[in-house]
């Protein structure tokens, strides 16, 4: 993938904070994180069942539903790969058919300039798995933009049958699936940003379009952004019960990567001029702070 996140914090091009004296490391401070899903966000398809509909129409059969619901969607998906492998399916049709996803418009556009005019640092955050992820960013170029891909590990066997592991396995959370919770994969990043990297951001922003994608918007801070895809389940959640949700961020929708980006910017150049003003006024004050005391100096040597 992309540079270590530890490269990308002694490179960053945020403001840095002294932490004291003594050696001890500089606190970085990036103004923007950007963490994005990805099916039906990034790209315009869900990565899943687009390679299950090459399985011919008579291995798509009743029981991977019962699968689905009885054990959950990784293992639903690992039976769908197992059917992939017995109909002889090779591992370079199913990246064929990954590569062949459309982004949503904009989309690869959007994150190429977040990432060189901004340095936005980018994470996904997918229930897809990752397979499917790196090989649709590196088609597309986009490897290099993302410090890290938190989806369901899946790898190659040398026989080629495609399998996957759950991403963690978790009970407390009621709003995402067994295997991912969006939110505590969020929290747990940023804090290790924090603690190992000594690195801190401004703003997040979090982009997505699925039910599974409140739980992170639930942990903004009222500086953040949420940004749900216009007219998808997200965004009729947050809509529906925005108190209940105890959401603090402030909520940009979005129907392409063009639109979002547009919005994105506008927040970001205020956001940049609101600071500018603040720190001139800040100087201003501590120029006028210093007027009255060279008067008291300039007297007391008088006298």
């Amino acid at each position: 993938m992309s540079k270590p996140a530890a490269m990308l914090a002694m490179s960053g091009s945020g403001v840095a904070a002294a932490a004291g004296g003594g050696g001890q490391a500089t606190k970085v401070i990036k103004r923007y994180l950007g963490a994005f899903d990805f099916d039906y966000t990034v790209v315009a398809q869900n990565t899943d069942t687009v390679v299950r509909d090459i399985l011919p129409p008579n291995k798509l059969t009743k029981d991977l539903q019962e699968i689905a619901e009885a054990k959950g969607w990784t293992e639903h998906m690992a039976e769908i790969f197992r059917r992939l492998h017995e109909v002889n399916i090779k591992p370079d049709k199913i990246l064929q058919t990954i590569q062949a996803i459309p982004e949503v418009p904009g989309f690869v556009r959007m994150l190429k300039r977040l990432k060189a005019k901004y340095d936005c640092d980018l994470i996904i955050i997918s229930d897809s798995n990752s397979i499917f992820i790196e090989e649709w960013l590196k088609y597309h170029g986009l490897s290099d933009s993302f410090t890290k891909v938190f989806t369901n590990p899946a790898r190659f066997e040398a026989n080629g049958l495609l399998t996957i592991q759950p991403y963690h396995h978790q009970t407390e959370c009621r709003m995402s699936s067994a295997n991912l919770c969006k939110g505590k994969v969020l929290e747990h990043f940023l804090i290790e940003q924090d603690l190992r990297y000594n690195m801190t951001y401004e703003h997040v922003i979090y982009v997505g379009d699925g039910n599974n994608d409140i739980c992170p918007v639930t942990k903004l801070r009222p500086r953040d952004i949420a940004c749900p895809r216009e007219g998808f389940s997200m965004d009729k959640t947050l809509t529906k019960n925005p108190l209940k949700l105890k959401v603090r961020s402030e909520i940009i929708r979005w129907k392409t990567g063009f639109d979002l980006l547009e919005k994105l910017e506008k927040h970001i150049e205020k956001t940049s001029h609101n600071k500018s003003l603040r720190a001139g006024e800040q100087e201003k004050k501590l120029k006028n702070e210093e007027i009255p005391q060279r008067k008291n100096s300039t007297t007391t040597e008088v006298h």
